[in-house]
Formats: structure tokens, C-alpha cells, sequence
């Protein structure tokens, strides 16, 4: 058994192993629907991590800092893959979650037009409706480099041989599409239930002029519609 003090202090036991979200549904069902990401200990982890020893659990819903980026991140992922499925040709470079939402750089030969935008959000309406729940997974060095190059994002295989030798090199994984991303992430694609893509930009790749000038799609997203509406009237 491991010992879960909460953040009220309350401690409690569950089996070694346990996921944080069993935990979070052992606590209440109000909590695991609002539950984006957890903290173990300090650290931002996913819901799905099995929770090993005795430790300080803190749930993360959008209220939190650290809730608000892990839904963003995962509307990054709900971008790319929109975009794959619409331009399976286009190369995926990087997709952070920022303050003001997210983003993501893309090399393709098609220059991204508003009904282009348009297009694209369609499609990650889809994805969210579809509600695909989000898998973490690990490869040694030489299995992520063969992998990434055989779907042929040459990007990600430059940013896996930048990283040092002992790194964990980890994947999250939504349906069809696999992404290289330390995370963490909301559970599933459903979770992501207002947004919107607010405009593409250049930006150089790794933000050198040196290198090839790419797309940056932006966009944001919220938990509820009028908390996008409210932003949306604001940059207005």
C-alpha cells in the first residue's frame, strides 16, 4: 500500500500501482471530470502514471496554471494531427502550449490560408468529438529515431539526436497519430471542448534565419464556450 496525502492534508492508502485518476475517482466524480493533470510530489504528471510510493497528490483542473497548459498542450496535438490527416505530406516541427494558448510549426508546401484554417478546425472538431484517449510510451534511442523516420519528420529526428545520451525519449499517442513529446498531457482528446485557430505566421525552424522559415498555426483553448467567447471579444 502507498500513502496519498492530498492537498487539505488528508492522508489516505491505495494499492502500490494505482493510477492518479483511480485515485481522483476514489475522491469524487465532480473531481475526475474537472481533473485535467495531477502533482506527484511537485511534479506535473499525466492521470494515467501508476503511483509508485508514498507521495503529495494535487489535482490540476483549468483553474490551475499547470491544468490550463496541459489541456493546451493537448489542443497543440489536436492540431497536428488535423493537420496530417488534411495534408498528410506536411512535416510536424515542434507544438508547446503557451500563456496565451498554443502553437505549432509545420513545413509543408501548402501555404495556409484562412478557409485553409478553416479546414483544419473542422477536422480537430472531429478529433475532439471522437474523444481519443491519450497513451504515453518510451523508446530507446535508435527504436524513436527508426520510428520517426519512417513517418518521415525529419524535424523530430533532428530534436531526438539533439537530445543528451540518457534522456528519456517518450511519445504520446491519439488514435492514429503519434507525436514525440515529454508532456504532460489532458486524458483524452474530449477534454478540449472550446477553441480556436487564430491565425498561421512564419517562423523560422528553431527560430534561426539560417534555417527554413516554417508555419506557425496559433490558436487557444478553454473547458467551456463562454470562457472562449469572453477572450475571443477581448483580442477584439
Amino acid at each position: 500500500m502507498v500513502k496519498i496525502t492530498l492537498k487539505d492534508g488528508s492522508v489516505k492508502e491505495y494499492p502500490k500501482s494505482t493510477t492518479v485518476e483511480e485515485i481522483v475517482a476514489s475522491i469524487g466524480s465532480r473531481l475526475l471530470k474537472a481533473a485535467l493533470a495531477a502533482k506527484i510530489n511537485g511534479k506535473v504528471v499525466d492521470l494515467f502514471t501508476p503511483v509508485m510510493e508514498d507521495s503529495s497528490l494535487e489535482v490540476l483542473t483549468f483553474e490551475d496554471d499547470d491544468g490550463k497548459w496541459a489541456l493546451r498542450h493537448t489542443g497543440s496535438h489536436i492540431l497536428a494531427q488535423a493537420v496530417k490527416r488534411l495534408y498528410p505530406d506536411a512535416k510536424l516541427a515542434i507544438g508547446p502550449a503557451i500563456d496565451t494558448g498554443f502553437y505549432y510549426d509545420i513545413d509543408s508546401d501548402k501555404l495556409f490560408s484562412e478557409a485553409d484554417l478553416a479546414a483544419i478546425e473542422k477536422e480537430m472538431e472531429n478529433i475532439v468529438k471522437e474523444d481519443l484517449k491519450l497513451e504515453r510510451f518510451e523508446l530507446p534511442r535508435n527504436e524513436a529515431l527508426d520510428m520517426v523516420s519512417r513517418l518521415g519528420e525529419i524535424y523530430k529526428v533532428e530534436l531526438i539526436n539533439d537530445l543528451p545520451e540518457d534522456a528519456v525519449i517518450s511519445f504520446y499517442k491519439q488514435g492514429e497519430f503519434v507525436d514525440l513529446c515529454a508532456g504532460p498531457h489532458a486524458p483524452s482528446t474530449g477534454k478540449v471542448k472550446a477553441f480556436k485557430l487564430l491565425n498561421a505566421a512564419g517562423a523560422y525552424w528553431r527560430g534561426s534565419e539560417k534555417n527554413k522559415m516554417l508555419q506557425r498555426i496559433y490558436g487557444t483553448a478553454f473547458i467551456k464556450k463562454n470562457q472562449l467567447e469572453e477572450y475571443l471579444n477581448m483580442l477584439e
